[in-house]
């Protein structure tokens, strides 16, 4: 008897150790013409996102440049576009100096959040952020700007990048 039951335990733990059942994948939205379903992304997405945030913060062009996918498109939430890392980082450089020399606001932001989504039929994952950035000129009619920022990031590099804007007026 105490064998049977050894034997027993032994093929139930198998039986469970080798399931090959497949998991449900669970949706949580969809887009409009796309096939695929959008669901949670992954975390090393928000970590590469992290460090392209560390480098932008810190100015470090070079660094942010081996993020950016020769391709890309970056669109800002001024409109303008740049294409390609050397674009990217040429309009940082001139939205840098916009700020700081014509606004009179120094240029720095608090990261709000950032998380991670994918769509099963396309590779990568969206990073969706929001930071704001509070205006330092006291002459400012704005208290700070919201920005809300959409990164396709596939294998470590940014494919595609959109920014949008709200702006907070002082009270």
């Amino acid at each position: 008897m105490k064998n049977i039951i050894y034997i027993l335990s032994i093929l139930f733990i198998a039986s469970c150790a080798s399931s090959t059942q497949e998991c449900e994948t669970k949706a949580n939205g969809f887009i409009d013409g796309v096939d695929g379903q959008v669901t949670m992304g992954e975390q090393s997405s928000v970590e590469i996102f992290n460090q392209i945030d560390k480098a932008w913060a810190e100015l470090d062009y070079e660094t942010l440049k081996t993020f950016v996918a020769e391709g890309a498109e970056m669109r800002f939430a001024d409109g303008r576009v740049g294409v390609g890392p050397d674009e990217f980082i040429e309009i940082i450089k001139a939205w840098v100096s916009e700020v700081e020399n014509e606004d009179g606001n120094e240029y720095t932001w608090n990261t709000d959040y950032a998380f991670s989504l994918a769509v099963t039929s396309i590779d990568g994952d969206w990073v969706n952020a929001q930071f704001t950035s509070t205006h330092t000129n006291p002459d400012s009619e704005l208290e700070a700007e919201v920005f809300y920022e959409f990164y396709h990031i596939v294998d470590g590099k940014i494919q595609e990048w959109s920014q949008f804007k709200r702006d907070v007026l002082r009270q």
